[in-house]
């Protein structure tokens, strides 16, 4: 299979973002980008030039309408979270006509191509330090179950890759094999649920706790367009309100040395092999 460039992994996880936003559009959903895609949106009018992936939120409101909502097909598949062959915690759709993954770190048993990463906004504690205090305890959590994915993992080698065997036999003796995986992912998904703060007034992405974050409800509910790759895309009005509590200077370029794909040490990239 020949493996894709940057720039091609960025053309296909275009064409999925779009499909999602023609969905959304057509049953009136509301999304923003989110994260790097966003600051892409901002500073560059679309990807960042090294970014290799794509990440939208929704509240849970709209997370959960766009599960119930949207309809895999031949070519586009949605991985909810309330499937059992997912090991995530939020959304994706995934291309799958033209393109393929090799990972290390298993998210599902489905055989997919590239993704759009759809991530939930959920009520919080409207005081920061429990809200804090909570976010560390989920975060040692989702850690656990991150870990716990690579013993879901092929134990030999793709290719050339440099990877230690005894590494992932370790991870499955630990992890039973990765049975525990799915429990331990639907245990966490209710955990961030918890009706206890639905009357609060701040929000936060905790499905994916790679992440701090302690924002008001009522700046996702306006939305507005920025121009991303030549289409113009939902995003929050108070995109730089959030951008700013997360990121700072969003506007400064990182260091050259951090300017690099986030996903190359895990995942490759395949065009898939026509029939």
């Amino acid at each position: 299979m020949k493996e894709l460039t940057l720039q091609e992994i960025q053309k296909y996880s275009l064409n999925v973002l779009l499909h999602i936003h023609d969905f959304c559009v057509a049953h009136h959903i509301d999304y923003s980008l989110a994260y790097g895609t966003l600051i892409g949106a901002v500073r560059h009018k679309g990807f960042i030039p090294w970014d290799d992936d794509i990440d939208i939120i929704m509240t849970r409101e709209n997370f959960e309408r766009f599960l119930k909502e949207y309809q895999s097909s031949k070519d586009f598949m949605l991985v909810s979270p309330d499937d059992r062959k997912s090991y995530l915690a939020f959304a994706r759709v995934c291309d799958l006509k033209n393109t393929k993954i090799i990972t290390r770190i298993p998210w599902s048993k489905y055989d997919t191509g590239v993704w759009v990463d759809i991530f939930p906004m959920d009520s919080i504690s409207d005081n920061e330090e429990e809200h804090r205090k909570r976010w560390k305890k989920l975060y040692k959590f989702w850690e656990i179950t991150s870990i716990a994915r690579g013993a879901k993992a092929n134990a030999m080698n793709h290719d050339n890759w440099e990877k230690s065997n005894s590494l992932i036999w370790l991870k499955k003796f630990i992890f039973l094999n990765g049975c525990l995986v799915r429990p331990s992912v639907r245990l966490f998904i209710n955990w961030i649920k918890s009706s206890k703060y639905a009357n609060s007034s701040h929000c936060a992405q905790l499905a994916c706790c790679d992440e701090w974050g302690f924002y008001e409800k009522k700046d996702f509910e306006e939305y507005t367009t920025l121009e991303f790759e030549g289409h113009q895309l939902m995003v929050i009005k108070e995109y730089d309100k959030v951008l700013r509590l997360l990121y700072g200077d969003y506007m400064q370029l990182p260091p050259e040395n951090k300017r690099k794909p986030k996903q190359s040490h895990f995942i490759k990239f395949f065009l898939k092999e026509k029939d």
